[in-house]
């Protein structure tokens, strides 16, 4: 069997939006059994959120290549859900399992078998304020993006 070993084949260093500048952290993409393991820490995420919405974010993979920030919506140039083959909300590839926050951290491991990390490599991994729903058109209700972090190949 093949499990998470050396080092990840990609990497998103993950910042905060200027409302929310002290969230940080990484995640780390290995590929396994044909699908890729997503391996996070993050921190500074704000505790008035996590108790208005039980801890849950909106976590996803957006289409855009970029974290830059100059726009007066946080992360705009991120686009919509990487979502190639044109599918209804939750199944876009970009779509994942939400975060869950407690003290102003979250940790986490998830398998997806619907891309490797080189199918991800320049986009953007976007961390919103909501949980997302699930359901509603066209990301689930999510709220706004207080982080972002660009999906780079991995190097030492």
């Amino acid at each position: 069997y093949k499990a998470i070993q050396g080092l990840p084949q990609a990497h998103a260093r993950i910042k905060g939006s200027k409302e929310y500048p002290d969230i940080r952290g990484n995640v780390y993409l290995y590929e396994v059994y044909n699908g890729t393991v997503l391996l996070g820490e993050l921190m500074g995420i704000p505790e008035e959120l996590e108790k208005k919405y039980g801890g849950f974010f909106g976590f996803h993979i957006h289409e855009g290549n970029t974290c830059i920030n100059d726009t007066k919506v946080p992360y705009e140039k991120t686009k919509g859900h990487f979502n190639p083959n044109q599918t209804q909300h939750p199944y876009h590839l970009g779509d994942l399992p939400p975060l869950f926050a407690t003290k102003g951290m979250a940790w986490g491991m998830i398998y997806i078998d619907k891309f490797k990390p080189q199918d991800i490599v320049n986009r953007t991994l976007v961390i919103h304020e909501h949980p997302d729903d699930f359901h509603t058109q066209p990301s689930g209700n999510s709220g706004g993006k207080i982080a972002c972090g660009e999906i780079k190949f991995f190097s030492k």
